[in-house]
C-alpha cells in the first residue's frame, strides 16, 4: 500500500505489481503497462492494460509473448480488427474517433538483444541480494524495536495490567475445566478399547464383530471338549470353511440356472416325464410293499391293470397325422360366451388404445 500511494503521489515512477494491480484502480497520469508475460486469459489482459489511456487519454501497451502465448495475441489482434471495421462502417465521424480502437504492433525481438539484456540483468544479480539482505536486516530491527517498546510497557505500567480484571470469553473458568476433564475421560475410555477394536464403530460393524468372536469362542470349546474325551480334533466349521461351502453353492446354483436356461421346451418336456415315471414307479412299490407276491412267487395278481384296449384319438392327430402339441394356442373368439352377468374376468384381454380405455 506504500508503494501504491507513492506511485499514486508521483514519488516513483515505476510500480512493479501483480493481477491484484489489475482492476480497480484508476490512478490519473500512467503512461504505459509492460506485461512481463501474456495472462493465460483474454480478460485479464484487457483489465491490465486498461490502466493506462482512461477518460480519453492516450497510453502505450506493451506485452512480451513466447510461443507459448501466442494464440492469445491472435485473438486479441482479432478482436481489435473487428472493433475497428465497425467504427469505420458507421456514419457518424464522432462516434468513429471515441469507437475507435488502438493500434496493435507486433515486434519480434532479436537474439543477440534478449543476450544483451539477459547479461545485464544477470550482472545486477549481486546488487538484488544485497538489497535483499538490507531488508531482511530492517525487518529484524522494526521487529526488535516493538519488543523492546512492549517490555518497556510492561515494566512501566506493571501494577495496572494486574489490577485490570481477568478477561473472560463465552465460557467461565469453571466450564473451561469442565470441559477439559469430560474431554480427557473421554480420550481415556477411547485409549481403553484401542486394542479390542470396537472403539468408535458403527451399531452394524460392532455385531458384527461379537458374532465372530462368539463363533471362535465355540470352536475353541470344540476343540477342548474333544480333547478332554480322549479324542483327535476332528474337522471343525470355520469361517474360512462356512465361506467357502457358500460360494460353492453359489457357484453350483449358478450352474444350474445355466443350464436350465439353455434347455430346450423337448428336453423339459422329456426331464418331466422321466421324473413323473420313477415318481410312479415309486408309489407302485410303497403300495405293494410286503404283499408284492403270492406263496409261489407269482407278482401278476397284485400287478397293476392294464388297459388292453387303445385310447380315443385326438382329432387334431387325426387330421394332421402328428401327435398333438401339450401347448394348445387358441385365437380370440369373438361369439364365446362370456362369464354370467356378460362381465369379462379380470384377466381378459383389455385394449391399450386411449380412446378404449375407460
Amino acid at each position: 500500500l506504500e508503494a501504491l500511494e507513492a506511485f499514486r503521489e508521483g514519488e516513483v515512477d515505476v510500480l512493479l505489481a501483480t493481477d491484484l494491480a489489475a482492476r480497480g484502480l484508476d490512478i490519473t497520469g500512467v503512461e504505459a503497462v509492460v506485461n512481463f508475460e501474456m495472462p493465460s486469459q483474454v480478460e485479464t489482459y484487457v483489465h491490465r492494460i486498461g490502466r493506462t489511456a482512461r477518460a480519453g487519454r492516450g497510453g502505450k501497451s506493451c506485452t512480451l509473448i513466447g510461443e507459448g502465448r501466442r494464440y492469445l495475441m491472435k485473438e486479441v489482434i482479432k478482436d481489435a480488427e473487428d472493433k475497428r471495421r465497425k467504427a469505420e462502417s458507421k456514419k457518424n465521424r464522432a462516434a468513429d474517433k471515441r469507437n475507435t480502437s488502438g493500434i496493435i504492433r507486433s515486434r519480434t525481438i532479436p537474439p543477440a538483444v534478449v543476450s544483451h539484456f539477459v547479461a545485464k540483468i544477470a550482472s545486477l544479480e549481486p546488487h538484488v541480494e544485497e538489497v535483499l539482505a538490507a531488508e531482511a536486516v530492517a525487518r529484524m530491527d522494526r521487529i526488535a524495536e516493538m519488543e523492546f517498546m512492549r517490555a518497556q510497557n510492561i515494566i512501566a505500567h506493571n501494577n495496572e495490567i494486574k489490577a485490570r480484571p481477568q478477561r473472560e470469553w463465552f465460557a467461565s473458568t469453571k466450564q473451561k475445566m469442565s470441559a477439559k476433564e469430560a474431554a480427557a475421560e473421554k480420550q481415556r475410555m477411547i485409549a481403553e478399547k484401542v486394542g479390542t477394536g470396537k472403539h468408535r464403530m458403527t451399531r452394524k460393524k460392532r455385531r458384527a464383530r461379537e458374532a465372530k468372536e462368539e463363533a471362535l469362542q465355540m470352536q475353541q470349546e470344540m476343540r477342548e471338549e474333544q480333547i478332554e474325551m480322549g479324542r483327535k480334533p476332528g474337522q471343525i466349521i470355520t469361517e474360512d470353511s462356512m465361506k467357502g461351502s457358500a460360494r460353492a453353492a453359489k457357484r453350483q446354483e449358478a450352474r444350474k440356472e445355466k443350464e436350465q436356461s439353455n434347455k430346450s421346451l423337448y428336453d423339459e418336456d422329456q426331464e418331466r416325464e422321466s421324473k413323473r415315471k420313477q415318481r410312479e414307479a415309486r408309489e407302485g412299490k410303497k403300495r405293494k410293499g410286503a404283499f408284492a407276491t403270492d406263496a409261489m412267487g407269482d407278482g401278476s395278481l397284485f400287478a397293476e391293470e392294464k388297459v388292453a384296449f387303445g385310447g380315443k384319438k385326438n382329432q387334431d392327430e387325426d387330421k394332421s397325422g402328428t401327435a398333438a402339441s401339450r401347448y394348445q394356442f387358441s385365437e380370440f373368439d369373438p361369439n364365446m360366451k362370456k362369464r354370467k352377468g356378460g362381465k369379462k374376468g379380470h384377466t381378459a384381454f383389455k385394449s391399450k388404445k386411449k380412446y378404449k380405455r375407460r
